[in-house]
C-alpha cells in the first residue's frame, strides 16, 4: 500500500472498530452503572486500534468476510484495554494519564477500575465465542477461547507483568530478560490478535506458522518502537531498563527495522493479498505516537 492508501485503510479500519465497540460495550444507564461507565471510559478512549485493525487484515486474507471476526477484533482490543488498567495502578505503574485522559483507577477509584477489568475480560470471552459459533469453518469456540487464555493468563501477559514488577526499581542489563518481559507482556495479544481470526478463517498449518513469525516480529518492532518514542518524550520509566537504554537509540532503530523486514519476509507466501500486512508491518516503526 502507498501510504496516502494505508492513512485510509487505517482511518476506515479504526472507525469501523471504534463504531463496533460503541455497540458492544454494556451501556452506563444500565446497572452497574459506575462499572459500565469505567469500562466505556476505558475502552473507548483514543486508542490507535492495531490490534483489532490486525486481526480484521488477518481474518481478510483468509476469506473471513469482516462481520465474522470483528467481534473477535473488539474482544482483543478490549483484553488490550483490561491490561493497560492493570498496568496503571498503584500497585502496578502507578501512574497517573494513559493516553492524554486521567488513567481509569484515578477517575473511577481502584475498585470500580478491578471490576471494569473483569468486566471486560468476560466480554472479550463472550464476543470471541459468539465468533466461533457462527463461524462455518469453526467446529467449536473451544480453540479460540484457549488463545485468548493463554494470551491473558499465567502463560501470557500475566507472567510478562509479574517479570516486569520484579524489575522495577532495579534496572538490569539483560536483553534476554527484556526481550522475555516483551515476549508475554505485550507479544502473546499480538499472537493472539493473528491466531484467532486464522482459526475462524480456517487457514492451513502452514499459513499459521507463517502469521506466528509474522506477529511475534512486529509486536518486537511495536514495543521497540514505544521505547524509542518514549525517549525522545522523556518518558520512560525511571530506574527500568529499555531497548534503547541497552541497546542504544540507533542500534534500536537498526533492530526495529530488521525485524519488520523479517515479518514482510514470513508472509511472502500469501502474495499479494498479503498486502495490508505488509503496510501494517512498515506502519509499526513509522509511528510518531
Amino acid at each position: 500500500m502507498m501510504n496516502r492508501m494505508l492513512i485510509d485503510y487505517l482511518r476506515t479500519r479504526k472507525a469501523l472498530v471504534d463504531e463496533a465497540l460503541e455497540a458492544r460495550l454494556p451501556r452506563e444507564d444500565v446497572e452497574p452503572k459506575h462499572v459500565h461507565a469505567a469500562m466505556r471510559y476505558a475502552a473507548l478512549s483514543n486508542g490507535k486500534r492495531l490490534r483489532p485493525i490486525l486481526s480484521l487484515a488477518v481474518g481478510e486474507l483468509g476469506g473471513c468476510p469482516v462481520e465474522r471476526v470483528l467481534g473477535s477484533a473488539c474482544a482483543l482490543e478490549l483484553m488490550h484495554t483490561a491490561s493497560l488498567i492493570l498496568d496503571d495502578l498503584p500497585c502496578m505503574d502507578n501512574a497517573r494519564s494513559r493516553r492524554d485522559l486521567p488513567c481509569t483507577h484515578v477517575s473511577f477509584g481502584e475498585a470500580t477500575a478491578l471490576l471494569a477489568v473483569m468486566g471486560l475480560v468476560a466480554l472479550s470471552f463472550d464476543l470471541v465465542s459468539a465468533d466461533a459459533d457462527a463461524s462455518v469453518r469453526s467446529a467449536s469456540s473451544e480453540p479460540v477461547i484457549r488463545i485468548l487464555a493463554e494470551a491473558m493468563g499465567t502463560r501470557g501477559l500475566v507472567l510478562g507483568q509479574h517479570i516486569d514488577l520484579a524489575q522495577t526499581g532495579c534496572a538490569c542489563d539483560s536483553m534476554d530478560l527484556l526481550e522475555e518481559v516483551h515476549r508475554y507482556k505485550a507479544g502473546a495479544l499480538f499472537l493472539a490478535c493473528v491466531l484467532i481470526p486464522a482459526h475462524l478463517a480456517g487457514m492451513g498449518a502452514d499459513q499459521v506458522k507463517a502469521l506466528e513469525t509474522y506477529a511475534r516480529s512486529i509486536g518486537f518492532a511495536f514495543q521497540i518502537t514505544d521505547d524509542l518514542l518514549d525517549a525522545r518524550r522523556g518518558s520512560e520509566d525511571l530506574g527500568k531498563s529499555t531497548f534503547v537504554t541497552l541497546l542504544g537509540r540507533e542500534a534500536a532503530e537498526r533492530k526495529a527495522r530488521v525485524l519488520v523486514q523479517d515479518a514482510i519476509e514470513a508472509i511472502r507466501l500469501f502474495g499479494d493479498k498479503a498486502e495490508p500486512l505488509r503496510a501494517l508491518a512498515t506502519h509499526v516503526t513509522a509511528r510518531k505516537e
